[in-house]
């Protein structure tokens, strides 16, 4: 069994070819050849003042691969208002200041569990590629220019994703710390060769977008419908950060998945944590908008549901959920590559095994 890191990861994780196994998995998914296990949360009191443990876990088998993986999380989490606005925060304070976050990889021809790896790295490059995959079938063929509203971890992932579907000629990049955005913008010209420039403002990255991205850990919308234009791809990483007014207003909405998180909280928690309003376990426009009533993306990649029809159109990829698949589809690159390299620690398999029937 292989053990691997985040900084064994960065060595060869590469957007096209998570972005390639993605695509494959959904259409797997979507001919019911894979399977995807919804999200599921428990939430519980934790010491520190509006903060809680959340363990998270998602699981999806994709047998093209002949892999299963099941990811987790054991996290402090708390909801801090910054700028007038609720943000979902972890607090690294585990040994060392660090986050507890793996993903298991098991076969589906022995059952044995094959590698454990950080789901850092990965967890920003499947989000950014599946943002990638989507895009590949909704945004215009010609589209050059790129919007992005943010300029942390996520945002790496998301203009990785579409610099690799599309032929970008210009990102224009906006946070609301003017030196965040300035730095993210001086390292991705240089990374991805083209002109990567912060703007001062939301609506000034939006404007001559082909492609709206938010990456944010924002709680309330970052998109709004005054930012959108005919012929524009809006996408995001967080539900929250697309308003209700987009969603109604949008011609071909796609979303990931139409399972919702399902969260279980100890008593009194579903009143004080933000989530349970405008976050991954509820929204307050959820009742309004039926959002199982837009197709999911492996349908679209199945070719059982049509992605851009006009140039004109507007089009939207709700990043509405995670998927456990995600991780299977990205692991199938990852172990493949590390036994190949000769990258992460061997552990002898007898730990994770057992001569009892379970």
């Amino acid at each position: 069994m292989l053990v691997i890191t985040n900084e064994d990861l960065e060595t060869f994780l590469e957007m096209p070819a998570c972005i390639e196994a993605l695509e494959a998995a959904y259409r797997d998914l979507g001919n019911r050849d894979a399977v995807d296990m919804p999200r599921q949360d428990a939430i519980v009191d934790n010491p520190r003042p509006g903060a809680v443990h959340a363990f998270k876990t998602m699981s999806g088998s994709w047998p093209a691969a002949g892999l299963a993986a099941l990811r987790l999380n054991s996290d402090v989490v708390h909801w801090p208002e910054i700028e007038g606005s609720p943000r979902r925060v972890k607090i690294p304070v585990s040994q060392g200041d660090r986050y507890n976050g793996l993903v298991l990889l098991f076969s589906t021809e022995t059952g044995e569990l094959l590698a454990m790896f950080n789901d850092g790295v990965v967890q920003k490059t499947r989000v950014g590629g599946s943002s990638g995959v989507a895009a590949k079938y909704l945004a215009r063929e010609d589209a050059s220019v790129l919007g992005l509203i943010g300029s942390g971890w996520q945002a790496t992932g998301q203009i990785e994703a579409m610099a690799t579907v599309r032929d970008l000629e210009l990102v224009k990049v906006f946070s609301t710390t003017a030196a965040n955005r300035e730095a993210f913008a001086e390292t991705y010209s240089k990374k991805l060769g083209i002109e990567v420039r912060a703007v001062a403002s939301s609506q000034e990255a939006a404007a001559d977008a082909d492609i709206l991205v938010s990456a944010t850990n924002s709680m309330t919308p970052t998109i709004s419908a005054d930012l959108v234009r005919p012929g524009m791809h809006v996408t995001s990483v967080r539900g929250s950060e697309i308003g209700l007014d987009v969603l109604q207003a949008v011609d071909r909405l796609v979303v990931n998945t139409h399972d919702p998180v399902s969260a279980h909280a100890t008593r009194g928690w579903p009143e004080e944590i933000p989530e349970f309003v405008n976050g991954d376990y509820a929204r307050p426009d959820i009742g309004v908008f039926d959002i199982t009533q837009a197709p999911e993306l492996k349908s679209v990649v199945a070719g059982q549901t049509p992605g851009r029809q006009s140039d004109d159109e507007i089009t939207c990829f709700h990043n509405y959920k995670g998927m456990g698949l995600q991780f299977a589809a990205i692991g199938s690159i990852i172990y493949a590559e590390a036994r190949t390299r000769q990258i992460g620690l061997t552990v002898d398999d007898r730990y994770f095994s057992q001569t009892v029937h379970p």
